[in-house]
C-alpha cells in the first residue's frame, strides 16, 4: 500500500513521538510528513498546507489538542479533514471528549502499530476516494453547465425574434425553465412560406440528460427541415415519423405546432398529447382544443387540424404540462380556471409568458418540478 502524494501533519509537544510517527507513516508509503509543537503552529501548518490527515496529541502546551481540533472544524468538515487523536487520555469521558471537540478517531498511547497503521491507512484511503469524488463531480458540473449552455442557444434568441417581428409583425417571446442542469423541452420558430410563420412547442417524456440528448436530436431534425408549405398537422406527422426511428421504446414526446397566416389572420394549429394553449381575443382567453398521439410512440399517428381566427391585437399562449401539474406540498399550483385568470390580469399588449412566469416563479420559486416551457405569439392591434 503507498500513499505516496498525501500529505500527513502530526501535532504532538514530544519530539520522540513525533519521530516515531513520522517513521510508521513512512513504512506505510506516505513521505509528504510536516510537524508540530503544539496547537498553535498545527493550525498554522494548515493555513499554508491544507493535510489529508491531522495525528493530534491533547496535552500541549499554548493550545492543547481539543482547542486545535475545534477550531479546524469551523473551518473543515470531518469528510474535508480527518483528525485522529493520539492520546494517553484513556478513560471513555476522556474519548467522548476527543469526538466532542471534532475528533474522527482516537488512537490510545502507548498505540499498537498494526492499529495505528489501519486506522491512518483508512482514513487516507477514505481521503483519496473522496477527492476523486470531488474531481469528478467537479467535471460533471463543468460538463452539463456546458450543455446546459449549448442547450439554451437552441432556444430563439432575442435578436432572431427581433428579426421575426420586424419580417412578419408579430411578437413572439418565450421561455424554458428546467428543473435540473439539463431539460427535455423545446421550442422554435420556422418559415414555411412568405406570410406565414410557425411555431413548434416539445415536451420530452422525463427530464435530465436523457430527455436533454432527445432535444438535441430534435434540433438537428428542424434544422434539415425540408422547405414546404408545412401545415401544423403534417410537420407532426413528419416529425412523429423521425423521432419513431430514433427514440427508445417507452420514449415520446408532446407537442403543438402552430402556423400563423399572417396576412389571412388565420391560425392553424395541431397537438400531440399537449395541453390545450389559450387563445386570448379582445382581452378574453379561452381555450382551444387539440388532440393527437405523442410524438415517437405509434408509427401509424395521425393529427388533426383546427383552425381559428387571430384578429389584430389577438395571442396564443402555449405552455408545457409542468405549468398545470407542478405542485407544492400535494397542491397543485396552478389548475386551468388559475391560468385562465394570470392571463386575464396581465396587460393587454404584455408578454403573457413573462406575466404567467412571474405568477408561478411565487409559488414555486427555485428549479420547477419538471421543465416549464412558455410560449406567447400575439398579433399586434392596429
Amino acid at each position: 500500500m503507498s500513499f505516496d502524494g498525501m500529505h500527513v501533519l502530526v501535532v504532538d509537544d514530544n519530539q520522540g513521538n513525533r519521530k516515531l510517527l513520522e517513521e510508521l507513516l513512512g513504512l506505510l508509503g506516505v513521505h509528504s510528513v510536516e510537524m508540530a509543537g503544539n496547537g498553535v503552529e498545527g493550525l498554522a501548518a494548515v493555513e499554508r498546507r491544507r493535510p489529508d490527515l491531522v495525528l493530534l496529541d491533547v496535552m500541549m502546551p499554548e493550545m492543547d489538542g481539543y482547542e486545535m481540533c475545534r477550531r479546524l472544524r469551523d473551518a473543515y468538515r470531518r469528510t474535508e479533514l480527518p483528525v485522529i487523536f493520539v492520546t494517553a487520555l484513556g478513560t471513555a469521558e476522556e474519548r467522548a471528549a476527543c469526538f466532542a471537540a471534532g475528533g474522527t478517531d482516537v488512537v490510545s498511547k502507548p498505540f499498537n502499530v498494526q492499529e495505528m497503521w489501519a486506522r491512518v491507512g483508512v482514513h487516507l484511503e477514505n481521503r483519496r476516494l473522496l477527492a476523486g469524488l470531488t474531481a469528478y463531480q467537479d467535471r460533471v458540473r463543468e460538463e452539463l453547465a456546458a450543455a446546459r449552455s449549448a442547450q439554451m442557444t437552441l432556444q430563439p434568441g432575442t435578436e432572431a425574434l427581433a428579426a421575426v417581428r420586424r419580417r412578419t409583425g408579430l411578437d413572439v417571446s418565450g421561455v424554458i425553465k428546467t428543473s435540473s442542469e439539463l431539460g427535455g423541452d423545446y421550442w422554435s420558430v420556422f418559415q414555411s412560406t412568405a406570410g406565414r410563420l410557425g411555431v413548434l412547442i416539445v415536451d420530452f417524456a422525463g427530464h435530465g440528460v436523457a430527455a436533454a440528448c432527445n432535444v438535441f436530436r430534435l434540433d438537428a431534425i428542424m434544422s434539415r427541415l425540408p422547405h414546404r408549405n408545412w401545415q401544423p398537422a403534417n410537420l407532426l406527422q413528419f416529425l412523429n415519423n423521425e423521432l419513431k426511428a430514433l427514440l427508445r421504446p417507452g420514449q415520446f414526446a408532446a407537442a403543438l405546432a402552430f402556423v400563423v397566416d399572417i396576412p389571412a389572420g388565420q391560425l392553424a394549429l395541431a397537438g400531440a398529447l399537449s395541453p390545450m394553449p389559450i387563445l386570448v381575443v379582445d382581452g378574453v382567453p379561452r381555450f382551444l382544443e387539440v388532440s393527437g398521439p405523442p410524438l415517437g410512440a405509434f408509427a401509424d399517428a395521425a393529427y388533426e387540424q383546427a383552425a381559428v381566427s387571430l384578429p389584430p391585437g389577438a395571442a396564443l399562449f402555449a405552455y408545457s404540462d409542468a405549468l398545470l401539474e407542478s405542485q407544492v406540498d400535494g397542491v397543485p399550483v396552478a389548475d386551468q380556471d388559475t391560468v385562465l385568470a394570470w392571463i386575464g390580469e396581465a396587460a393587454p399588449a404584455g408578454c403573457l409568458a413573462a406575466a404567467v412566469l412571474a405568477q408561478f416563479e411565487r409559488r414555486v420559486p427555485g428549479e420547477p418540478p419538471d421543465d416549464l416551457t412558455l410560449v406567447c405569439v400575439r398579433r399586434p392591434a392596429g
